[in-house]
């Protein structure tokens, strides 16, 4: 089958025409002279027009190099094959990241490009496949390639933007690959919120994107942070909440924070254009569930709403294990004055495994037992012949080199001591603990402290001597406050509830073996998988979590100011690689079989014709 690729450039035949007029505007022109005039007169003047234009062989060529030029900007093919159309495919990503829920006047963001995929849908041919792509809270194939466009249809309506921020570019760079390993012609369509020239340079390239989004009129909280010591009665607690304005106006609303659905504080506040403001609130009537909710007029309703949890004060029954030692006094004092510590003091030749299951934890300085009981428990020094944390010699005068700033110990702690550690041991990191603190020697690097889990309890070790450090000295500040942390880690959980963002994997600790069961902000229950012991909730919220009787609460905030920023360039105008609803034509590539152009030879023959009109000119006039 023979055919163009641009069949508009044969609109270029009209310069047969200007070719024509060019050759006679040069024979009228031409001068010839004659000895007289008797023999024109006699001539009559029908027989001179028709004798006016008489092509000859330089015209011809010109005829033929002009026609050479205009084929081959046509671009001529011939394709093999039975000439049949072969189906195409298209991959189709929507963004369903949370500021897909701002409203553009009457309907969200995501109502909008879920229209105009549904538009593209109905476009498409019955035998065209069609993959449906979400980027949050990671990409998800919703639906693999299928001609099913009415099973495609339904999974758009069904689906909704999640609370979560998601990553458009992560979720191209899986369709381009679905793109290139596809032996079929493969369009790819995005439907999101952030403008084409934000995008990758690669997903411009081959990617028709449907923009939707325009106000940026959004003020959110960014930020819920209860401040309770790990021990500390619930009268101390503070809240701070920050509130930012993330539009380019002015903003007024009202911050109200409640305890278990009490009122306990509301202020109003009016905002300059891209500003924040913190407030503190504090005297608590008690422990239990705080929600921070903003009261104002804006295009997303996702950041108004925070939550955070107060704990109930529990006491904590600690045991210490220790010969005569500096370090006893030290808790001792610091027992006194932490209302929710109990402290036990044993030697270590009359310590009973029976009386140490009866602690919530126990502290072994210098010591280590052959069988410790099966509660959480802290090693302060332990001597070199231990069973436990293998020794692999001594150091004296170290210094903290480096720590574990993602730890929950050592979050928002900066443990680096101002003074050398006198004498510590060169332990060696065992199974199911991680470094905590790190130092080194001249022949290697060696951790300070680690922390882990064995046999299903909470375990940790300091390589260094407290005795010579004296926790309450005031040189030694950091060292305290990371010792109050590590214990904190290490107490028993009280139930409390946890607080975390969406999109974060938490962990369901504490809780027996058997199914785990979930029951999500909208009310939905399901299931996790038999081994599963994580949940990554992408809704605000609060989930509601129990196995075999063990119940568990799970808050969910959206604290991310790149969902919450929901200004967006304004909507770009369409192009003709890049319509704003309609749907382009397919390309010629889709009939089935090769396909092979002769553009290129009809070029060379171009200039061969243009050597052989060159030549034919200039014999003419020498």
């Amino acid at each position: 089958m023979i055919g163009f690729v641009e069949p508009l450039a044969w609109l270029f035949a009209a310069l047969y025409g200007v070719l024509i007029l060019f050759y006679l505007w040069e024979r009228w022109r031409r001068p010839v002279q004659v000895p007289s005039l008797l023999l024109w007169e006699t001539a009559r003047e029908d027989i001179l027009r028709t004798q006016r234009f008489r092509p000859d062989p330089l015209f011809i060529l010109q005829l033929l190099l002009l026609t050479c030029l205009i084929v081959g900007l046509a671009r001529p093919y011939i394709a093999s094959g039975d000439g049949t159309r072969q189906p195409g495919r298209h991959i189709f990503v929507l963004d369903t990241s949370a500021s897909m829920q701002a409203l553009e006047a009457r309907r969200t963001r995501f109502d909008e490009v879920r229209a105009h995929a549904l538009e593209q849908l109905r476009g498409l041919e019955d035998s065209e496949e069609v993959m449906l792509l979400t980027t949050a809270p990671a990409p998800e194939v919703r639906l693999n390639f299928t001609r099913d466009h009415h099973a495609i249809a339904e999974a758009l309506e069904r689906l909704a933007p999640t609370d979560v921020g998601g990553d458009v570019a992560l979720a191209l760079d899986f369709a381009s690959g679905a793109l290139r390993r596809s032996d079929i012609p493969t369009e790819l369509d995005v439907f999101t919120d952030i403008p084409r020239t934000q995008l990758p340079a690669s997903a411009r390239q081959q990617a028709r994107v449907f923009q939707s989004g325009e106000t940026d009129d959004n003020i959110g909280i960014e930020a819920l942070q209860i401040f309770q010591g790990r021990f500390q009665d619930y009268r101390k607690a503070r809240a701070y909440v920050w509130v930012e304005n993330f539009s380019h106006h002015e903003g007024h609303g009202f911050l109200s924070v409640s305890l278990e659905g009490d009122a306990v504080s509301r202020s109003g506040f009016t905002l300059p254009p891209r500003a924040t403001k913190s407030f503190v609130v504090h005297g608590f009537p008690a422990p239990g569930r705080v929600i921070a909710q903003l009261e104002v007029n804006d295009a997303l309703a996702a950041d108004n709403i925070a939550f955070g949890w107060i704990r109930p004060l529990q006491p904590i029954r600690m045991l210490l294990v220790s010969p005569p030692s500096p370090l006893i006094d030290d808790l001792r004092a610091l027992i006194g004055a932490t209302p929710a510590l109990q402290l036990a003091v044993v030697a270590p030749e009359d310590f009973d495994v029976a009386n140490g299951r009866q602690a919530d934890l126990i502290i072994y300085n210098r010591f280590v037992p052959p069988s410790p009981p099966p509660t959480n428990a802290l090693y302060v020094y332990p001597p070199p012949d231990n069973s436990l944390f293998p020794v692999a010699g001594e150091a004296e005068e170290v210094e903290i080199l480096d720590w574990d700033a993602h730890h929950p110990v050592l979050q928002s702690l900066q443990p680096l001591a101002p003074l050398p550690l006198r004498h510590a041991r060169i332990l060696t990191a065992t199974e199911g603990t991680q470094a905590l603190l790190w130092s080194r020697v001249a022949d290697r690097e060696f951790p300070l402290a680690l922390a882990g889990t064995t046999n299903g309890h909470r375990v940790a070790c300091i390589g260094f001597d407290l005795e010579s450090q004296r926790l309450l000295s005031s040189d030694n500040l950091n060292f305290l406050l990371f010792f109050m942390n590590l214990l904190g880690w290490l107490a028993p959980g009280t139930g409390d509830a946890t607080v975390t963002t969406t999109g974060e994997v938490s962990p369901l600790d504490g809780l027996p073996d058997g199914p785990i069961r979930v029951r999500d902000p909208h009310g939905d229950e399901l299931t996790l998988p038999a081994g599963q012991t994580t949940l990554q909730p992408s809704r605000i919220g609060e989930y509601h979590i129990s196995a075999s009787g063990t119940t568990r609460l799970l808050m969910a905030n959206l604290f991310d100011p790149v969902e919450s920023d929901i200004g967006r360039s304004a909507q770009e105008p369409a192009t003709p690689d890049q319509p704003a609803s309609r749907r382009a034509p397919s390309a010629p590539a889709r009939a089935a079989g090769a396909r092979r152009e002769y553009g290129t030879w009809v070029y060379y023959a171009a200039c061969g014709l243009f050597l052989l009109e060159w030549a034919a000119a200039r014999r003419r006039w020498e």
